[in-house]
């Protein structure tokens, strides 16, 4: 073997070299985009038929991760091929195919004429019967696990992928008011005021949503159907997530009918509510955090104004301790916004109801929405 010879050293080499790395770096950039800078491909939404692909949520409480592999119909609607899960970090994947999902999908634009509120569109069977429910890609549709702690989306945040540009928005039924189109004036509907300001979204909003589900709930999909937890972890990969819950938590304190039950039901509140949001900051998105309005509410099932008033104050304190902790937690105070527009006020945001927003109320809560996915963490 000949002797190497020294290598030859020029005054240009270095930063020659340099160029060379930032040109191609700048091609890759060029070609993926500079919001989308991904290691596997980006789905083709919206779907083109034959498409396949596979889509995933992760439970960290249990350790779990959740799979559902799909393919788009030639009518291009999604339908799943399997259900699985494994254990984290290196489980392999098991069937779960036999195991009751459930299916949920978005309201269609035509189905809001004339509403206030999103319509609940829900099918739960095994894999054998959610594979003949073919849902447009368009519509969002994403699957429940049979534990009720994972909801896998296939298709969020309309045409292109997740991170960066994207936000996701979960909420109760104020959030769902402002869906239709129809119902909301100037400001404009929330996904085109999102659309607007250069995001792509997911607008997950229903009537009785809440942090925390009830202590009296036992069923797993229908625990699902009372948190929005399952919606939280399968949403975790957008960029921004806006949380805008707690009307109904504070409602379910303040039903309860002594004072021994009115402490037990708070005290869960509080202690789900900080395991999820602790849950939400070791995350690497920036979840914003919305306030709710606590004063004037006296209709809509809310009997004791007081008991509300001060369950309310609490779960709002906790959002504002853990915003301020938290270097991935912002906060968004619509509740302070609110509380000074109740109902019977000139300029009320809220209706007959006290907790609805009103025809005023409606568009400042899209504008405020928009705020608060444009908030940012430190």
């Amino acid at each position: 073997m000949g002797t190497a010879s020294a290598p030859h050293h020029h005054r240009f080499t270095r930063p020659a070299l340099f160029l060379v790395v930032l040109v191609a770096v700048a091609a890759i950039v060029a070609v993926l985009g500079v919001r989308h800078f991904r290691t596997t491909p980006e789905p083709l939404w919206p779907a083109e038929a034959a498409q396949v692909g596979a889509s995933t949520c992760t439970n960290p409480a249990a350790g779990q991760q959740w799979r559902v592999a799909w393919k788009v119909s030639s009518q291009l609607g999604v339908l799943p091929t399997a259900l699985q899960s494994r254990t984290l970090p290196n489980g392999s994947w098991q069937d779960r195919s036999g195991e009751n999902w459930q299916l949920r999908w978005n309201q269609a634009p035509a189905e809001s004429a004339g509403t206030d509120f999103a319509v609940d569109h829900t099918v739960t069977a095994p894999l054998s019967g959610l594979s003949q429910v073919a849902v447009s890609a368009s519509l969002s549709p994403r699957f429940v696990t049979p534990d009720g702690t994972c909801s896998v989306y296939t298709a969020p945040f309309g045409p292109g992928a997740a991170g960066p540009g994207s936000v996701a928005v979960v909420g109760d039924s104020l959030v769902a008011q402002v869906v239709p189109a129809e119902v909301v004036s100037a400001a404009g509907p929330l996904k085109s005021s999102l659309l607007d300001e250069g995001y792509r979204s997911q607008i997950d909003g229903q009537g009785g949503r809440r942090w925390v589900v009830p202590q009296e709930k036992t069923d797993a999909l229908d625990l699902a159907n009372g948190a929005m937890v399952d919606e939280l972890r399968g949403l975790r990969s957008a960029g921004t997530v806006v949380v805008s819950l707690g009307t109904n938590d504070a409602n379910y304190v303040s039903l309860a009918t002594n004072e021994t039950q009115f402490e037990s039901r708070l005290n869960w509140t509080l202690t789900g509510l900080e395991k999820t949001l602790d849950e939400l900051a070791a995350d690497g998105h920036c979840t914003v955090l919305v306030t709710m309005a606590a004063r004037g509410k006296g209709g809509s099932g809310i009997e004791n104004v007081q008991q509300f008033e001060f369950a309310a104050t609490r779960i709002n304190d906790l959002l504002r301790r853990k915003a301020e902790a938290e270097p991935r937690l912002a906060l968004y105070d619509w509740g302070t916004q609110g509380d000074q527009h109740p109902y019977g006020t000139a300029q009320a945001w809220f209706g007959p109801d006290t907790v609805h927003l009103s025809a005023i109320g409606l568009p400042v809560y899209v504008r405020a929405l928009t705020e608060a996915a444009s908030l940012g963490c430190s």
